[in-house]
């Protein structure tokens, strides 16, 4: 028998199809450091998916989330991994860096991350 979360997890995506917008997801590698150069190489790999991009509320707004912030709902079952805060979003080709993510759990499997992003 199908756990709740499960159904969860399948039925998010294609809601999030039928109303969400494109963003790309930019999961972030950080490679060896350049003593030369003192600059870290990075290498990014770019995801795209549906999510609802919205203005955060005034309820969010704490020392860490500003009232300029965006909340971008993702579904867990479009990603490969759990985006980190050292990951960003690029939403009509601005890029936001990720501040604080929230994960909605049903029957303890990921079905949701909530992404509070800043450009």
């Amino acid at each position: 028998m199908a756990s709740i979360g499960n159904a969860f997890k399948k039925a998010v995506p294609g809601i999030l199809k039928a109303t969400g917008s494109d963003v790309t997801i930019r999961f972030v590698t950080v490679g060896t450091y350049n003593t030369t150069t003192g600059v870290a190489a990075e290498s990014n790999t770019d995801v795209t998916v549906k999510a609802l991009v919205d203005d955060v509320s005034r309820s969010e707004v704490n020392d860490l989330i500003n009232q300029e912030d965006k909340r971008i709902l993702v579904a867990a079952k479009d990603l490969t991994s759990t985006p980190t805060t050292k990951d960003k979003v690029v939403i009509s080709n601005v890029v936001h860096q990720i501040v604080d993510i929230n994960t909605e759990k049903a029957s303890g499997v990921s079905v949701t991350f909530t992404l509070f992003v800043r450009s």
